[in-house]
């Protein structure tokens, strides 16, 4: 093996405007073979013979710097050549880089063009100059039956066209005398063997499912006339792009699809390629929908690599993930291929769009809701994943439907029509518009998100706290009123971290929901003219989106709690009348009288514990007036208290028979209440253990335990929402007033006083540590003090003339 080094000439031979611009004195592909040319005279390749006696023709060329392999036929015959790379496969000139080096390889060696000759074998190839054809090179070797052979199945050039290839049994039965002086390469008889495959495949499918209807039964849940074609389109075309605009149901299409293959045995194994943040909302929609099972796989790479081979139909993987795994494997094979949220792979060039491309499979469905008026080169890189040939070379694609300027910038795109028609074998895309009799009112979705490492400690740390509360709250069989107040500001803390850590920390921010919501708005204002508002209890977590949506120059309204309210009008009118206003955020403090029926799409960063509060966020475009569908987003955080909210409180009726519909103080008026809520929070939390450490006892059975700093920030800073009790409808804090205590706690209060003072007192260290508490002696007069910490005067004045009436009563 040698390599093939740049010599000074070649790089004087070509001017460096070539790259950029196609000299006017060059047709396009003669522009383009140059390039390639190029391209060979400044990379450095090693270059060896794979076998020259035995094929004189054949090249092995590896690439140093990506360590890729490629197998390479120079015959000298534009035809006869060949190279293992996509983009000798796919733009039709019949050479490329790794050709061109080989050819001039062979000039710096002066050693000819071996395998030249016409061989004495006879061959069928897929010639790859200009369309795709399967085309027979007859040799020496019984050369007057291979051409009777060639009379009944070819044309007279020599081309096996597709109306033959259901005769390809027949044919290689008539040349099996001949088999020692015959060859198919394997990409010939792999593009005939697919092509008669989906040929009986749609037709097959065509006789069972004659009537689309005849696909309701496959999920469980009923599928609108739109979604059954998209599934028999995806399961006849074999590959395709569901590109739906937002909110059709591309993820129930998918699976449906998976299930048809499935039933007719054509699939054993499904791979799910997603966004981080969407992987549990694939788990959970497949186990929601089918019986089939599913497995997202993380972990470590060992790990990852033996749910790779795990039994579960369904695998689910995120792209980062997969791009990693690729790393490692040399390939990944899987029956079928779904890959959602493919706009994110437009650039080609990124790691994970050439990782991915990696992965080989018998049936793939892309998912995007990118329409075809995007760039073109990003649309071109989508179809690439289920077809690299329908939409022919890039180079001719570029110069087919784009205009240039005389400077040569992208002026324009011409033709489009064109492109769909190309297209509409391989894509299929509808608007609401088009669907819109056959979608319901309103569309409700969760989305389950991830959580960061960061948000997962503070959420834990929160819940600690927690379900040592209601461990206490078991012994004792009551809670001080402090330690109610911390119980629901550590609820809260515990549901504000799912959404971001910067809520509690502006020092750190750890968070995906943001990413994901971005991505959702992306699509919906490159799709067209479809509005969206995005709800958040807290401020903060608005001013995120705020600031990204900022990034993107993405026009927006903000309302929030300290927004005047003769502005608010003015928000709305922005939001109703001005087309570039597309997104519109709000806090629940600020949603008050909102009419925001313009939009169609509502996204809730989070969700309220009170049903009526969600309920009157949707009521902002679910109202008369709308026209439109609507589709709801909730984002939940998964593994946390916001999913365990979603089985243990019913968003669908009110919320345990009203116990928190009346705001914060209802949580005080009665015990009865309380232990109700008490019970809820157990559910919502990890039941503690019965064993609590000590540490952790001593810790809450302190007077005044310390919260930590990112607790204590958003009470600094005054947020009205930290701690709101329970019910998201309050905007004042939780009451603090003992004399809303009832008898019962007057009661309770007093024998846990008389009890821990017994405790105290039964021991001298204890007693000691209390006298010195609340004893204070005056270094100068010498004169000892007992003082004892109370809330305000009024207080000490309620108490002594509450004693003064008992002592005036025993005279």
């Amino acid at each position: 093996m040698t390599l093939k080094k740049t010599t000074k000439g070649s790089k004087k031979s070509f001017p460096k405007s070539i790259l950029t611009s196609k000299p006017h004195n060059m047709t396009l592909p003669e522009w383009q073979i140059a390039l390639r040319k190029y391209a060979a005279e400044k990379e450095l390749f090693a270059i060896s013979f794979s076998n020259r006696k035995l094929y004189p023709g054949d090249y092995s060329v590896i690439n140093p710097i990506t360590k890729h392999t490629y197998k390479v036929v120079y015959r000298g015959n534009e035809e006869w050549n060949y190279c293992s790379c996509m983009d000798f496969k796919t733009n039709q000139l019949g050479t490329c880089k790794h050709i061109e080096a080989v050819k001039l390889w062979l000039e710096e060696h002066n050693l000819g063009i071996p395998g030249e000759q016409l061989p004495a074998y006879t061959s069928m190839y897929l010639s790859y100059k200009g369309e795709r054809r399967i085309k027979i090179r007859i040799g020496s070797e019984h050369k007057e039956e291979f051409e009777k052979i060639a009379d009944t199945y070819f044309t007279p050039d020599g081309e096996f066209p597709i109306e033959n290839f259901h005769l390809f049994s027949n044919l290689l039965n008539d040349v099996a005398p001949f088999n020692s002086s015959f060859r198919c390469y394997d990409d010939a008889f792999s593009y005939i063997i697919e092509h008669r495959e989906n040929t009986l495949r749609h037709q097959m499918l065509r006789a069972k499912y004659s009537s689309e209807e005849k696909v309701d039964g496959l999920l469980k849940t009923t599928l609108y006339p739109y979604q059954r074609k998209g599934i028999l389109f995806a399961a006849k075309t074999g590959k395709c792009i569901i590109a739906d605009e937002m909110g059709l149901g591309k993820t129930i299409q998918a699976i449906g699809t998976a299930e048809l293959l499935k039933k007719e045995q054509l699939v054993q194994s499904v791979l799910i390629l997603c966004p981080t943040s969407l992987k549990y909302q694939w788990k959970s929609e497949i186990e929601r929908f089918t019986n089939s099972d599913a497995v997202v796989i993380e972990g470590n790479h060992i790990q990852r690599k033996k749910l790779y081979r795990s039994a579960p139909f369904y695998k689910i993987v995120s792209y980062n993930s997969a791009c990693n795994d690729l790393k490692l494997m040399s390939s990944l094979h899987t029956d079928m291929l779904i890959m959602d949220e493919a706009q994110r792979l437009k650039n080609w060039k990124t790691q994970i769009a050439r990782a991915t491309k990696r992965i080989t499979s018998d049936y793939t469905v892309v998912l995007s809701g990118t329409p075809l008026e995007n760039k073109l080169e990003e649309l071109y890189s989508i179809t690439q994943y289920v077809d690299q040939y329908c939409l022919g070379p890039f180079y001719e694609f570029m110069n087919r439907y784009t205009l240039s300027s005389e400077s040569g910038r992208r002026s324009g795109y011409q033709h489009l029509n064109e492109i769909g028609k190309r297209l509409e074998n391989v894509l299929l895309r509808r608007k609401k518009k088009e669907v819109a009799l056959q979608l319901p009112e309103r569309i409700d979705k969760i989305l389950f998100m991830p959580m960061t490492p960061e948000q997962r400690e503070m959420h834990d740390e929160y819940q600690t706290i927690v379900s040592q509360l209601v461990h206490k709250w078991h012994r004792m069989k009551f809670l001080s009123e402090k330690d109610r107040n911390r119980l629901l500001l550590s609820l809260n803390l515990m549901r504000m971290v799912c959404d971001s850590t910067f809520i509690i920390n502006q020092q750190k921010r750890y968070d995906t929901k943001i990413d994901e919501l971005m991505n959702i708005i992306s699509n919906v204002v490159e799709s067209g003219e479809e509005k969206i508002v995005v709800f958040s209890q807290w401020e903060r977590m608005a001013r995120l989106v705020a600031q990204e949506l900022d990034k993107k120059n993405i026009r927006y309204e903000f309302l929030h709690g300290g927004v005047p309210s003769p502005k608010r009008k003015a928000l709305m009118e922005n939001f109703t009348n001005d087309p570039e206003s597309r997104v519109f955020i709000s806090t629940d403090a600020g949603s008050t009288g909102l009419n925001l029926q313009v939009a169609s799409i509502l996204v809730n960063l989070d969700l309220p514990w009170n049903p009526a509060v969600l309920e009157q966020r949707i009521a902002r475009i679910h109202r008369i007036g709308q026209r439109s569908s609507i589709q709801v987003l909730n984002f939940v955080a998964k593994d946390t208290i916001e999913e365990r909210m979603l089985s243990t409180l019913n968003f669908k009726s009110a919320l345990f028979e009203g116990i928190l519909d009346n705001g914060a103080d209802s949580v005080f008026l009665e015990e009865s209440k309380f232990d109700k809520l008490m019970h809820v929070v157990e559910d919502l939390t990890e039941s503690p253990s019965a064993e609590t450490p000590a540490k952790e006892k001593a810790i809450l059975e302190m007077d005044d335990m310390e919260m930590p700093e990112e607790a204590k920030q958003p009470v600094a800073d005054k947020e009205k929402e930290t701690i709101q009790a329970v019910n998201e409808g309050a905007t004042t804090t939780v009451a603090t007033d003992s004399s809303a205590a009832s008898p019962q706690q007057l009661i309770a209060q007093g024998m846990n006083f008389f009890s821990e003072l017994s405790q105290t007192l039964s021991s001298p260290e204890k007693t000691q540590q209390l006298v010195s508490s609340i004893i204070e002696e005056d270094k100068e007069t010498g004169q000892t003090v007992l003082k004892i910490p109370v809330k305000d005067k009024d207080t000490v004045m309620n108490v002594f003339n509450l004693l003064g009436k008992l002592l005036n009563q025993n005279k």
